[in-house]
C-alpha cells in the first residue's frame, strides 16, 4: 500500500482550514434538489480527494436522515489494489459508513490506452451498480486542480470554447446523475479537510508518473495557485451553458430521434458559421455514433459544409453515416465501425455500443453461449430479407444503414433475436445513448 504523502502537501493541508460542513452543504445545494432522506453513492478510491468527499457527504446525508453508499473500483492494475480497497472499507466502517462495495474490473486489460480503458470500465461499473441499486445520484471527487488539468489537455487538443469550460458539475450518464460538487475546491483544501478530521489516505504512485499526461501537467503547475484559474473557468462555463441551450433549442426545432437508434433532421436549423450549429451537429453525431468524445471543432465546420447539396450518397463522420433523403438529413450509426460484441447470459443488463440499454430476461429460453453484436448484412440475410431494401418498422421505415447497426443476439453463427424487428424472443433494447443529443445544460460549479 502506498501512503507517501509529501511534506509540502502536509504543510499546505495544515495551512488551510479545509472544507466545512456548511460550505459543502452550499456546494451540494447547487446540484440538487434531492429527495427526502437521500441515498447517494460516492466513488471512493482511498485517495485524499475521494476520502474527503466521502466524509463530507456522509456528514451531509446524516443531517438529512439519509445515507451514502461508498463504491470502490479495484482495477487490478497494481498488486496493492486489493489491499487498498479493503483499507478503504475499514476506514469507512470506523466512520460508521455501513455500506461499502468493492467492484472488480475483470475484463482483459489492453496493452495500449490502459488509462482510458480503465476510466471507461470504472464509469460503467459504477453506473451499472447504481442502476441496479436504484440510486439516482453518484458523487465524484473531481476538484479544481483536476478541472485546470482538463482545461489544459483540451486546449492542447484545440477542443474549442465548449471544451475549455472543463467538466460539468452535473451530468447524466447511463441512467445516473453524476455530481461533482468539489470542482471549485483545491486539492490542498481537501487534504486539510482530512487532516482536521484525523483521517489518513492512500497515495497512488501513478498520480506522479510522468508517463501520464495529467501527472506532467500537475508537476508543471506545482508552484501556481489553482484559485487564479477560477475567473477564466467561470466565464468559459457560462459561455458553454449559453451555447448548449442554443444548440438544444435548434435541435428541438427540427430533430426526430427514432427508437431504432437513428435521427432525422431539417438541415435548415443548422446554418453555417454559427457556434451553436456546430455544437448541435457534434452533439447529434456523438449521440447516434456512440462515441466517447465529440468530433473536433474543425471537423464540425467541414461536416456542416458537406451537408449543403448532399443527396442519398452520403459520407461517414464521427461514427455516423449521413445522407439526405426527401429534404431531411438522416443520421445513422456507421454499422461498419461497430465492434462491440459482448457475451450474454439470462437476466443480464448492459449498455451496448454506448447507445442501447439492453435487458435480457431471466427466462429467455434460447439456451446459453450467446452474444450481442451488430445485425449487419449477415444478419439481414439470415432473416431472408433484401439487405438493400428499407425495413418497415414501427412508424417510420428504418433506413438500411440504421438497420445494419441494430443490436442482435447471436448463438455462434445463428441469429437468435433482433428486438427492433420483432424477431426471436422478446428482449428489451432501448435507445438510450450515453451522450444525449440535447443536454440539460453545462452546470457551472464555482
Amino acid at each position: 500500500m502506498h501512503r507517501l504523502i509529501p511534506a509540502v502537501e502536509r504543510a499546505l493541508s495544515r495551512a488551510s482550514e479545509g472544507v466545512s460542513a456548511e460550505h459543502f452543504a452550499r456546494l451540494l445545494a447547487r446540484l440538487g434538489p434531492f429527495e427526502p432522506r437521500p441515498v447517494i453513492a460516492v466513488a471512493v478510491s482511498g485517495g485524499s480527494d475521494s476520502m474527503a468527499l466521502a466524509l463530507l457527504l456522509d456528514e451531509w446525508a446524516n443531517h438529512r436522515d439519509g445515507r451514502i453508499e461508498a463504491i470502490t473500483v479495484d482495477h487490478g492494475l497494481r498488486p496493492e489494489s486489493k489491499v487498498e480497497a479493503a483499507q478503504v472499507g475499514r476506514w469507512l466502517s470506523a466512520r460508521r459508513v455501513t455500506r461499502h462495495t468493492i467492484l472488480h474490473w475483470a475484463d482483459p486489460k489492453p496493452e495500449a490506452g490502459l488509462q482510458a480503458a480503465a476510466r471507461a470500465a470504472r464509469y460503467r461499473l459504477l453506473s451499472e451498480h447504481c442502476v441496479t441499486r436504484g440510486i439516482l445520484h453518484l458523487c465524484l471527487a473531481h476538484h479544481l486542480d483536476d478541472q485546470i488539468e482538463t482545461r489544459a489537455m483540451r486546449a492542447a487538443r484545440q477542443s474549442g470554447p465548449a471544451g475549455l469550460a472543463g467538466m460539468s458539475a452535473v451530468r447524466e450518464w447511463g441512467g445516473v446523475r453524476l455530481l461533482r460538487p468539489l470542482l471549485g475546491i483545491a486539492k490542498h483544501d481537501l487534504r486539510a479537510t482530512l487532516t482536521a478530521r484525523g483521517q489518513d489516505w492512500i497515495e497512488d504512485p501513478s498520480n506522479r508518473n510522468p508517463a501520464f499526461e495529467r501527472a506532467r501537467l500537475r508537476e508543471q503547475a506545482a508552484d501556481q495557485d489553482p484559485h487564479d484559474a477560477l475567473p477564466a473557468l467561470h466565464r468559459a462555463g457560462l459561455e458553454r451553458h449559453r451555447l448548449e441551450a442554443e444548440a438544444a433549442t435548434r435541435l428541438c426545432a427540427g430533430l426526430t430521434l427514432h427508437e431504432s437508434g437513428w435521427a432525422s433532421l431539417n438541415p435548415a436549423v443548422l446554418p453555417d458559421g454559427e457556434p451553436a450549429s456546430a455544437l448541435a451537429f457534434a452533439s447529434l453525431l456523438q449521440a447516434v455514433g456512440g462515441t466517447e468524445y465529440a468530433i473536433a471543432p474543425d471537423r464540425r465546420v467541414e461536416g456542416l459544409a458537406q451537408l449543403r447539396g448532399l443527396g442519398p450518397a452520403g459520407f461517414t463522420l464521427g461514427g455516423c453515416y449521413l445522407s439526405v433523403r426527401a429534404g431531411r438529413l438522416q443520421v445513422c450509426r456507421d454499422w461498419g465501425a461497430i465492434s462491440d460484441e459482448v457475451p450474454l447470459h439470462p437476466g443480464m443488463r448492459l449498455l451496448w455500443d454506448r447507445r442501447f440499454d439492453v435487458e435480457i430476461p431471466a427466462d429467455l429460453g434460447i439456451g446459453a453461449d450467446f452474444t450481442i453484436a451488430r445485425l449487419g448484412e449477415r444478419g439481414i440475410r439470415s432473416l431472408g430479407r433484401d439487405p438493400e431494401k428499407p425495413e418497415p418498422g414501427t412508424g417510420d421505415a428504418i433506413p438500411i444503414a440504421a438497420r445494419k447497426a441494430l443490436p442482435a443476439l447471436w448463438q455462434g453463427e445463428r441469429l437468435a433475436a433482433v428486438p427492433h424487428l420483432g424477431f426471436g424472443p422478446a428482449v428489451a433494447a432501448r435507445f438510450k445513448p450515453v451522450n444525449p443529443a440535447t443536454s440539460s445544460g453545462f452546470t457551472v460549479a464555482y
